[in-house]
């Protein structure tokens, strides 16, 4: 112990983040209290034992499971902000049990306490406040809402993390990240040291690589020009990326201009694929050739259409002209019934009707739209002005004495428009017939049109074509992206070698923790091992020097933590100092191992550092831990599941998962 005394850092005398005490409620009031666990700087031991033999539990919790340790583990956690997957089905489970409950805690951060309360029903808005009084808390609703406290701890977990982005990616390191550091989930069974959740992972964009950047940002182990070079490296892999995008594009446009031209010009007009795109030799054949022909062909063809198309245009013109005519005589003599049959009648509106018409025949000029004369010398509408006289009450007077005329008139005029009903449907009938002839050239010339314009454009697309790819500026183009690309690939090989001049130069910081690595192991395992630490190494970054395989992998990643536990009172690292580790996998390490474990935590908290002791690690366990650690100030709850009050809930849920167990037993 004397040895590893050396190595242990002791900068700060207490975590930088640490639970003094977590409570459940059934309802946010002090009176519905249902558990209140006190934590402590240091270890902590909740170990839930096994039942009693008689109880007619023991088959159900043995070995001490479904008594609530995990559930203690996620209350935790999730007073720290998180919201991983595990919690949100704890919550779920909570919220049909006690659905006005939730969970309050009292957090330390740099030194100061904050009283927090958390809802089971993520939908409650959560609060917290300065200080240690959760019953205060709870009775004047806290001076912040707990979003506002995740801010606060958010911030300051981070304040000091460097680079606080991936500098590969540009992601931004976030408290979500570390967290998921301190508090493993327990169905992650500790398989490797970066296997924080199961499942979901952390929210990394790259599940291999990022996990030890995050390590290395939050231990303060990347050093400054290395972070420079990464992103620089990453600035010049994406202005390669572009480059080379834009030299293949000049490569590659005048054979897709010449390519697609080919495929259209030949399959438009079924020439065969030996046929050349252009020649000098006038006695020999070429697309370019057969596209003029073409040309040549539609526009003869357009014009003799044309012409075509003036004749049957002119025909239809006559027509409705004819159509024109008859219709303005039906319409003449259907105005003319109704005026007369209206007139007949007698009434004011008929009067004041024929008034007006009176006045607007005898104001009109021009040719008369009936008679095709002028109006002043159109008989038909003299007569009209003669007849319709009458321009105040004693004209209708004398208009109902003359309803024997206005009958004999609107009989005319009724039968002048019956006789030119069937002209008129025969006109319309031309009309039409004359419109559907001229519908079959129009398309024909549409047709036409588009193939000759057709034959235009792919010939202004050869002529691109042939400047494109022989001019002398493409050419330049192309010698200058080739140029830049290779100018960019230079660089992207210089940055690398001056990184990994960089990254293999150990710095002071990772030969601290390198030794205390080292230090460690033997004092674990009696100086039959030795600990070594590659923090790059993306799958395990601290290793044990000792044969025995897998039984030996689970304590070789409790011995990484515990070494980034203890650097955590290192000023130069940001670790928060806390750690919460559910249920080790201490069947695959032997009894032995793993109560040499715990020891060793006991041996540096109680020789190490004494009172100040500036970590807080929290420990579940079914294995019974070694005698030392059952009693205070080291075990904090002990879970039974023979009792009820022994549960963590202090009852046993009537969830569908419970009852079927039960049954089964």
């Amino acid at each position: 112990m004397n040895e590893l005394r050396k190595h242990l850092p002791a900068q700060r005398t207490q975590p930088r983040l640490w639970v003094e005490r977590l409570e459940l409620f059934r309802e946010p009031d002090p009176e519905h209290l249902i558990r209140s666990i006190s934590l402590r700087r240091g270890m902590n031991v909740i170990w839930a034992c096994e039942p009693d033999e008689s109880s007619r539990h023991a088959g159900i919790h043995a070995a001490g499971h479904g008594v609530g340790k995990t559930s203690l583990c996620l209350l935790l956690r999730y007073c720290l902000g998180d919201s991983s997957k595990s919690i949100d089905e704890l919550r779920a489970e909570l919220i049909s049990e006690l659905p006005q409950g939730g969970v309050g805690a009292v957090v330390h951060i740099e030194g100061t306490p904050y009283a927090v309360f958390r809802h089971f029903n993520a939908h409650r808005e959560g609060m917290a406040e300065p200080g240690d009084d959760l019953a205060s808390l709870l009775a004047n609703g806290g001076s912040m809402v707990y979003k506002e406290f995740e801010t606060l701890l958010s911030g300051s977990m981070l304040s000091g993390v460097a680079p606080r982005t991936i500098p590969e990616t540009g992601q931004v390191i976030e408290w979500r990240h570390v967290l998921a550091w301190v508090g493993r989930d327990q169905a992650a069974r500790f398989k490797g040291f970066f296997n924080w959740r199961d499942g979901e992972g952390v929210g990394l964009q790259r599940p291999r690589q990022d996990p030890p950047i995050v390590l290395r940002a939050v231990l303060g182990l990347v050093d400054n020009r290395e972070s420079d070079l990464l992103a620089r490296l990453r600035r010049l892999q994406s202005e390669q990326e572009a480059a080379q995008t834009a030299q293949t594009n000049l490569l590659r446009e005048p054979s897709l201009i010449r390519g697609r031209i080919e495929s259209e010009v030949r399959v438009w007009l079924e020439v065969p694929r030996d046929l050349p795109m252009v020649t000098n030799d006038l006695f020999k054949d070429s697309v370019e050739q057969e596209i003029t022909k073409t040309q040549s062909k539609a526009e003869a063809s357009l014009d003799q259409l044309n012409r075509e198309m003036a004749v049957l245009e002119e025909a239809l013109l006559q027509v409705r002209i004819e159509y024109k005519q008859v219709k303005d005589a039906f319409n003449a003599a259907d105005v003319e019934y109704k005026m007369a049959d209206a007139a007949r009648l007698g009434d004011e509106a008929a009067y004041k009707q024929l008034a007006k018409r009176r006045e607007d025949l005898k104001s009109a000029t021009g040719p008369c739209e009936y008679g095709q004369v002028l109006f002043q010398q159109c008989q038909h509408i003299q007569a009209e002005i003669k007849t319709l006289s009458f321009v105040d009450k004693r004209d209708q007077n004398a208009l109902l004495k003359n309803a024997e005329d206005w009958t004999e008139r609107a009989v005319q005029a009724l039968k002048r428009r019956n006789d030119l009903d069937a002209p008129l449907n025969l006109a319309l009938a031309k009309v039409n017939a004359k419109d559907n002839a001229l519908k079959s050239p129009k398309l024909r010339r549409d047709t036409l049109l588009v193939e000759k314009d057709r034959g235009q454009r792919l010939l202004k697309e050869l002529a691109r074509w042939e400047q494109a790819s022989g001019s002398p500026e493409a050419a330049t183009r192309v010698v200058k992206a080739a140029e830049l690309c290779a100018t960019i690939q230079r660089q992207i090989d210089s940055t690398r070698t001056q990184l990994s001049i960089v990254q293999h130069e150990i710095s002071g910081r990772e030969r601290v923790l390198g030794e205390l690595t080292d230090a460690l192991a033997q004092e674990l395992l009696s100086r039959e091992a030795f600990g070594t630490m590659d923090v790059r190494d993306e799958l395990r970054p601290f290793r044990l020097s000792l044969r025995g395989g897998e039984a030996f992998r689970v304590l070789e990643i409790l011995l990484g933590d515990l070494v980034c536990l203890l650097d955590a009172s290192n000023s130069a690292s940001t670790f928060p100092g806390m750690l919460i580790h559910d249920c080790p996998r201490e069947a695959d390490m032997g009894p032995r191992p793993y109560a040499d474990f715990l020891h060793l935590i006991e041996r540096i908290e109680t020789q190490g550092y004494g009172e100040e002791v500036p970590f807080q690690y929290i420990i579940t366990t079914t294995t019974p831990p070694p005698e030392s650690l059952q009693v205070l100030p080291y075990l904090r709850l002990t879970l039974d599941p023979s009792r009820d009050d022994g549960l963590l809930f202090k009852s046993r849920f009537n969830s569908q998962i419970q009852m079927q167990t039960e049954l089964r037993q």
